[in-house]
């Protein structure tokens, strides 16, 4: 290889690498499997934004495009209909030791509501987000998969044949 190519190859590569997100390259491990190891806790500056599910699922979005899926040990009343809550917390970290508190609307002013435990915090891929979400706005119908339907089966279509069938023709060679 001569010096040119040698200095373009190594540029290319150097681009590559600097081109491929570090949260995927931290979410996939060396062999490109989703790494689904819980955390105990969050950092709270990574924290971007949150968003409630239900009554018992929060995903937590970072800054840097991770997706957690934190599901509460039990469902906590109320978290889904106002969709938002509060923590407070004086370590910096969220974890699955602390707790949340629902903010309830009340006329103009906000109220504590029910106060419930985290749990562990799992790593979700964007396609699995994506699924919760249509979840949540169409309900468990609104989610893409196998869609089922009744089928008759051969004993009862059997059964049907034998009852609608005609009746057998007479023979013209009758004597």
């Amino acid at each position: 290889m001569d010096r040119i190519s040698r200095r373009t190859l190594r540029l290319a590569v150097i681009v590559a690498g600097i081109a491929t997100p570090t949260w995927l390259v931290a979410q996939n491990g060396e062999d490109g499997a989703f790494d689904r190891t819980p955390q105990n806790c969050l950092i709270l500056q990574t924290v971007d934004k949150t968003e409630v599910v239900d009554d018992q699922n929060i995903i937590f979005k970072l800054r840097n495009d991770k997706l957690f899926r934190n599901t509460l040990p039990r469902k906590c009343p109320n978290l889904q209909r106002e969709g938002r809550f509060m923590y407070e917390t004086t370590t910096g970290r969220l974890c699955a030791i602390d707790t949340i508190t629902v903010l309830e609307q009340i006329g103009v002013n906000l109220s504590r509501g029910f106060t419930c435990r985290l749990g562990e915090f799992v790593p979700l891929s964007p396609a699995e987000a994506e699924d919760l979400a249509l979840e949540r706005k169409e309900g468990p119908r609104g989610r893409r998969g196998i869609q089922a339907r009744p089928v008759e089966t051969e004993s009862e279509d059997a059964d049907t044949d034998a009852d609608s069938a005609p009746p057998p023709a007479e023979s013209a060679d009758k004597d």
